[in-house]
């Protein structure tokens, strides 16, 4: 109360009125903040007056009313222990919190719904409630002094130089000319319907995390774990998606023998089970489930990389009356680009190009579908298009059937080269040509 302008460090903080146990204090704490914001000096009698309801005004006077405030005012703390205070004050919250916790997570085991639950449903109930907890105590907008650490990132660096200094796809121009996929990247790759861009992102997941063993996680507002799945088995093991689906791998025929398929397919299984692909089917999704569940799987798992298939309206939300189309997409897209940021993580996702007949050899930002600002908030922008036959019947068919085109990069080259591409649709497999 003597210093107020210390009101904006405690808020920075991220001190909020539920931190307080004590009533009388969350009300004081709420008045003052109030006042602030009102340009007023929070004195005792300023915030007495602001007391609105009877239980805050009895709550303050069990307390000592307009006495204690005054003593608060007049008592001698040095403003250094203001970061000690704030500290004491979210440890008592979190301490108050995981006993609430503790008499949750006894009262349930003890309830009739945990005894038809499995030994890990009943973990998870607990786990949840911690998570939800850590996420919340989470400070996720710390300022960072310039300089701070750059030796030990200089000298962490240099202990492992390397040409592609971010997650490699697996694609060797495409990495070369992207430098990878670094922490706080926007990637995004712009196609026409039914060209394959999910397969694209299907493919990179893969490659991370089964390959490469990266913990990721990739959330689809399109396919289900089985469909996902049955196209990440025929990725691994080039049987086409037909026969996994309809079972035709037990079988012999023109792609193998049923005994060759089945080892193909028992070789890619024990992959899976020693990867770290974590799939979400979310057809409804929204930007604040798309960021709690990164979180959390950022906290629990240790992913490395979100991918987000893809960026549209799900259908729950198509309601063009309050907000246009393009808003919509540009404040999803802009979410995304904040949970890259602040998780420090890239994100992979993909868009809908605004036509189909994209025949150019040079498409730039007016084939982008929905909203300008997925261009403005893109760290890498690319084009996946279907080559021509034309184009195929001139240059060959190993020279690939897709051209890949990285037009808008930040920290990197922009326009480059395009990446020919080999789409095997059977399989469901891209690959550079």
């Amino acid at each position: 109360m003597k210093d107020s302008d210390k009101i904006i460090d405690v808020e920075s903080s991220e001190v909020f009125a539920e931190h307080f146990g004590v009533p009388g204090h969350k009300f004081i704490f709420m008045a003052m903040m109030y006042l602030y914001s009102k340009k007023i000096k929070p004195t005792p009698m300023a915030i007495i007056e602001v007391l609105s309801n009877d239980k805050a005004k009895k709550s303050v006077d069990e307390l000592g009313g307009l006495e204690y405030l005054t003593i608060l005012e007049e008592s001698n703390i040095p403003n250094d222990n203001l970061t000690i205070f704030i500290e004491k004050i979210k440890q008592s919250y979190t301490r108050r919190m995981l006993l609430n916790i503790s008499d949750e997570v006894k009262n349930f085991v003890l309830s009739d719904k945990a005894e038809i639950l499995n030994p890990t449903e009943l973990i998870s109930f607990a786990e949840k409630q911690l998570t939800d907890l850590s996420v919340n105590s989470t400070t996720s907008d710390e300022v960072y002094k310039m300089g701070t650490n750059t030796q030990e990132i200089l000298d962490e660096r240099g202990s492992k130089p390397a040409q592609v200094p971010g997650l490699e796809v697996g694609w060797t121009q495409f990495d070369r000319y992207t430098n990878g996929a670094q922490a706080g990247d926007l990637i995004i790759v712009c196609a026409p319907s039914k060209t394959g861009k999910s397969v694209t992102l299907t493919n990179w997941a893969t490659k991370l995390s089964i390959k490469d063993q990266i913990p990721i996680l990739y959330i689809d507002s399109e396919m289900n774990e089985r469909e996902q799945e049955d196209r990440i088995l025929s990725n691994l093991t080039g049987i086409p998606f037909d026969e996994i689906v309809s079972g035709m791998y037990v079988l012999d025929t023109v792609n193998g023998s049923s005994t060759d398929k089945v080892s193909r397919l028992k070789r890619a299984r024990e992959e899976l089970q020693l990867g770290y692909y974590y799939h979400i089917y979310m057809p409804q999704f929204t930007i604040e489930k798309v960021t709690a569940i990164t979180r959390k799987f950022c906290m629990q798992y240790g992913i490395k990389a979100l991918f987000m298939d893809y960026i549209k309206i799900p259908s729950n939300q198509a309601d063009f009356k309050s907000v246009q189309e393009y808003q919509a997409l540009g404040f999803f897209t802009s979410g995304l680009k904040d949970i890259a940021g602040l998780l420090k993580i890239p994100v992979f996702t993909a868009c809908q190009a605004n036509r189909n007949d994209l025949d150019t050899d040079s498409p730039d930002a007016s084939n982008i579908g929905g909203s300008y600002r997925i261009l403005q908030l893109a760290t890498k922008l690319m084009f996946l298009m279907n080559k021509s036959d034309e184009k195929i019947a001139k240059e060959g068919i190993q020279a690939g059937n897709q051209q890949l085109f990285i037009k808008y990069q930040r920290n990197a080259a922009s326009d480059c080269p395009p990446i020919s591409l080999m789409f095997n649709r059977p399989i469901l497999r891209q690959s550079e040509a």
